[in-house]
């Protein structure tokens, strides 16, 4: 027997990229475009579930964004509990879950006759779909390569846009459909238009969510087909099973097989604690400030930009199926920058990847500001390209950084209470824009003036690069194993910072998300655009308090 010491990391790294990892990678993320369909089914659909639940009301504003916040809410929830459960029991028991879990109740979403019905199950839902994004993105960190993992974590991002792009391609033709498509299920409404005229359409849009169980399906097929995280294996003290997990690898990619010694398995040290309030310690806070900043940033746009465009571009003139397509456009080129940003991040380093990532948004955003006009769809779908592009491309370059900041033990943790805060930026997103775009700075004859709304995009741009700028650092081509023992050594335990964040989401929360719902008229009071300004920048103000003290601290110690 090979009594050499190794770690994971090494014996995965010497395998090298094979055809065995490209099964894994398609495995898995089929996950992910399964999940892009749940998520982005209700922004290809929101216009004409609009229509269904409030068909005298021709501007739902905040409460048509909010169809988009409750899945994210659920998703904040769901990776939150989810993330810690996949540290406890395992990847592959949650990941199954969680896609079996989110298949059975998006069902349900076709049967609702109003926002009540609707909203609960897609809270529900989006607990299943917040759980699945970060355990496809840790076991990705911790299967591949150190040299390819960006590639392939963000690749896995890649296919979830994917899944965006079959929702609109999915949703355009049903929804738009002239006759009913499921009989009397499929009812016909009646509904106001801006302009007072009324029209008729088939709530065609429950068929899109009847198809949005077939995830169930892909549960049971995942059962048998993935196996257990070798990482994962060896952390939780199960060495026999991380050594059986290589060999099956080994002879998968390389054709043979090699026996190792459990016992000689080099596993760095565990936190003393495993619990979220360790991602606020002066260990990890540094990490904590750039993924959850940064990820906030990107979530904030990319979510509330896509809940929003095809009401942008109907109302400048174009058709209901126009809008959509367009839309689709911008996530076509999410896919293209998607599979290019992982290649750059492995090459250039995650840092400048993102700095150049958040500039090209803040031109691009100009540009659509600028250019996006009536009767030009082409030129339409070039910036829904470029903006598609550079907005995924940034928000893609964060992936390979989050399951890169913390240890095996903690990882999917770390890595899901990153993508439940930040979606609370996707969740008021939506309702923030649509707030803003009710407000009398933003009309124009009485319509909305939405390219002088996507220009304040530039604000929370100006942030993510801001926030790369100071907290991000260079984590690219190291291994796992290298990266957890750097962040050795004994730590406090982040509790008083964790609670103080924890409020910080409260706040948010109630003023992004919770007035704009409750208060008739909320976006047009004085008060109401400062508040939610407030508090969509606490969470900054607060890292950058929290992660400077840190850096200046680190920096000290050096000297």
């Amino acid at each position: 027997m090979n009594e050499k010491q190794f770690t994971i990391s090494e014996v995965i790294d010497s395998f090298g990229i094979t055809k065995h990892s490209w099964v894994l990678f398609i495995i898995l993320s089929l996950a992910q475009v399964l999940d892009g369909y749940d998520f982005m089914i209700i922004n290809s659909t929101n216009l004409f579930v609009a229509h269904t639940f409030w068909p005298n009301d021709p501007n739902p504003g905040a409460l048509m964004g909010s169809l988009t916040t409750w899945g994210l809410l659920g998703m904040v929830i769901g990776g939150a509990f989810g993330g810690i459960l996949s540290d406890k029991i395992g990847r592959k028991k949650v990941l199954i879950g969680a896609v079996a879990f989110y298949g059975v109740f998006t069902l349900p979403q076709a049967f609702a006759s109003d926002l009540t019905m609707f909203a609960a199950f897609r809270l529900i839902a989006g607990l299943g779909v917040g759980s699945c994004i970060p355990v496809v993105y840790t076991v990705f960190s911790e299967v591949m390569p150190s040299n390819r993992r960006g590639f392939f974590i963000t690749c896995g991002g890649a296919c979830m846009v994917g899944g965006w792009v079959i929702a609109g391609l999915v949703a355009n033709p049903i929804c738009n459909a002239a006759t009913p498509l499921l009989g009397g299920f499929t009812e016909m409404v009646t509904y106001t238009n801006a302009d007072g005229t009324t029209a008729t359409m088939f709530s065609n849009w429950r068929l899109c969510y009847l198809i949005g169980g077939i995830p169930v399906l892909y549960a049971i097929f995942l059962a048998f087909a993935m196996r257990e995280t070798a990482h994962w294996y060896a952390n939780t003290g199960q060495t026999e099973k991380a050594v059986e997990v290589l060999a099956e690898f080994e002879m998968k990619s390389v054709g043979t097989s090699t026996t190792r010694d459990p016992n000689a398995i080099i596993i760095p040290p565990r936190p003393e604690k495993t619990t979220p309030n360790v991602l606020f310690s002066k260990k990890f806070i540094v990490g904590t400030s750039a993924i959850w900043t940064v990820c906030f940033v990107g979530q904030f746009c990319v979510y509330g930009m896509n809940a929003w465009l095809p009401t942008w571009f109907k109302s400048i003139g174009y058709s209901a199926s126009d809008a959509v397509a367009l839309q689709t456009w911008n996530n076509v080129a999410a896919i293209i920058s998607n599979c290019l940003v992982g290649y750059v991040s492995d090459t250039m380093g995650r840092k400048k990847c993102l700095i150049f990532a958040w500039i090209l948004c803040i031109i691009v955003i100009i540009a659509c500001s600028l250019f996006v006009t009536p009767d030009s769809f082409i030129i339409c779908a070039v910036l829904m390209l470029a903006f598609g592009f550079a907005l995924n491309f940034a928000i893609s370059a964060i992936y390979p950084l989050m399951p890169e900041q913390y240890p095996t033990a903690i990882r999917n943790t770390g890595t899901a209470w990153c993508q439940a805060f930040a979606r609370f930026g996707g969740s008021a997103s939506s309702i923030v824009l649509g707030g803003i775009a009710t407000m009398a700075i933003f009309q124009a004859g009485g319509t909305t003036n939405w390219s002088s709304v996507v220009l304040t995009l530039i604000i929370p741009f100006a942030l993510g690069l801001i926030c790369t700028l100071v907290f991000v650092r260079d984590t690219y081509g190291k291994s796992l194993d290298t990266l957890t023992s750097e962040n050795s050594g004994s730590s406090d335990s982040g509790t008083v910072p964790f609670a103080i964040m924890m409020c910080i989401v409260v706040i948010l929360f109630a003023l992004c998300i919770i007035c704009p719902l409750a208060i008739p008229n909320w976006s047009k009071l004085p008060i109401a655009l400062p508040l939610m300004a407030c508090g969509m920048l606490l969470p900054f103000l607060f890292f950058f308090v929290l992660g400077d003290k840190q850096l200046i601290a680190e920096k000290a110690k050096k000297q």
